[in-house]
Formats: C-alpha cells, structure tokens, sequence
C-alpha cells in the first residue's frame, strides 16, 4: 500500500491542528480583554459615584466638607476664620443680588471675565424666551472653606456657602415656572474665589506675609499687584 495514503491526513493534521490552537488563543484573548474593559469601567462608574461628579455647574458629592487649617488659613495673613468666611459670603450674597437686579457692571466687578461672560449670556437667553429669576430673603445657613492654594502669581479659595431663600423664576406674564414665591428653600453652593497678582502697591505680600513699600516685595523679591477676590466658580451642591 501507498505509505502516501497515511502520510496525507497525518500532514493535514499537523498543519490544522497549529492553526486551532491559534485561533483558540486568540478567543480567550478577546474574552479575557473584554472582562478587563468591563471591570475598568465598572470600577471608574464606581469611583465618580462615590466621589464627585460636575456637569452642567451641578455637583454631586458624599464628602464631607471640613473647614482649612490654621496653618493654610495664615498663609492668608490672618487668623479670623469667621472674618475670613463672612469676606467671601459677602462677595457671593453681593454677585446673587447683583444677578437678582441685573446689575452687571457689579456682577462683573465681582466675577471673573469667564463667569461674568457665562452668566450674561444666560440672562440674556433667558430675557429672550420672557424669563426672569427672582430671590429674595437671603440667609446664611453654613460656610465652611475648605481648599485654598496660594503662590506668587495666584490665591485661590473654594468654599462650601449653604443659605436659605425665596428662590423662583416668572415667564413673560409673571406666572412662576420654577421655584416657590412664598416658600424658602435650603440650597448648597461650591463656590471659588481667585485673586491674581500683578504689579502694583499692596500692603503684604501673598508669598512671604512681609510688608510691602512699592511694586515689589523687598524680603522675597516678588512683583504684586494689590486685587479684591472674585468668583470664578459656582456649582449647586446635589445632596444624595
């Protein structure tokens, strides 16, 4: 008998059966990639929900809001944190009234140009369609400042303002859309403050806390600018 005959199937067999395993391997590979992807995901959906979420200047957090050090809060030159907190209050309660009575020669004095740009453009959209925001009865609940972060060129505090007021929105006609005209309602803010520097007279320098003469500070030799704080950032705070 022809030994080719038994030589043919065992040379197919040694060509398919390489192959198999090929494509065998290549099957868990992808089986074991897609788990993985899965997981990761899993894991970064997990991460956000336990942590926080920004979109749309909402914010939805579970951690607790902890008030700075008196080691960050001397970085500041001061030692009041009530003074400190009731400085910022003032500025955010001042940009509300200011957006309540659409004065924006002050809303742009207290906000960045960004903000300021964001929130105009807001109110305009909403003066098209016939809308307009009301509040009224403002009132401090809680301020805690919680992150703050200070250097040469920049100061930066970010704190949580929660306040209790009458908060509603009219169309055209004067008929409430949103909100309650007779009832308060509690609602939580994260708001930023920043303050750059450039040169100009200041009283004490951001960097070092020494006195300051003229444009430049004569300990550390830094170039200052003396600039009130403005909102950069306001997001509502969703409690879950």
């Amino acid at each position: 008998m022809d030994d080719s005959i038994f030589f043919l199937p065992f040379l197919l067999m040694v060509m398919v059966v390489p192959i198999i395993h090929i494509s065998l391997f290549y099957t868990i590979l992808k089986c074991i990639i897609s788990v993985f992807k899965s997981f990761k995901r899993k894991s970064t959906q997990k991460y956000f929900k336990n942590n926080v979420v920004i979109a749309n200047n909402f914010v939805e957090t579970k951690e607790k809001y902890i008030d700075i050090s008196k080691e960050e809060l001397a970085t500041f030159n001061t030692e009041d944190l009530d003074a400190f907190k009731n400085y910022f209050y003032k500025i955010f309660v001042d940009f509300e009234n200011a957006y309540n009575s659409l004065d924006y020669n002050t809303m742009k004095s207290l906000s960045t140009p960004q903000l300021f740009h964001n929130y105009h453009t807001g109110i305009t959209l909403d003066l098209e369609q016939g809308k307009k925001r009301i509040i009224s009865n403002m009132q401090k609940k809680k301020v805690i400042i919680y992150e703050t972060f200070s250097s040469t060129a920049k100061q930066v505090v970010t704190a949580m303002i929660e306040v209790s007021y009458i908060n509603y929105t009219m169309d055209k006609n004067g008929v409430v859309i949103k909100g309650n005209r007779d009832f308060k309602v509690n609602e939580k803010f994260e708001v930023t403050f920043r303050k750059d520097f450039e040169k100009e007279n200041i009283t004490n320098c951001p960097n070092c806390g020494a006195n300051v003469t003229g444009n430049k500070c004569e300990f550390c030799r830094t170039s200052l600018k003396n600039v009130e704080f403005r909102i950069s950032s306001i997001k509502r705070i969703v409690d879950k």
